[in-house]
């Protein structure tokens, strides 16, 4: 079985701070771990709030 070659001959150099704004923006409004968000609901139903 072959294997596709990339022949794309030139890489995109971006800054650190450029690659975490576009990573953050593709993952914004999308919950990363939705069991963790479930067990947390569920922890917070039964929880009181102390008046201060």
């Amino acid at each position: 079985m072959k294997t596709k070659e990339n022949k794309s001959k030139g890489l995109v150099k971006i800054a650190e701070s450029g690659l975490l704004s576009l990573v953050s923006s593709k993952l914004k409004d999308r919950v990363l771990f939705p069991e963790k968000v479930e067990k947390t609901k569920e922890y917070l139903k039964g929880a009181k709030f102390a008046k201060s």
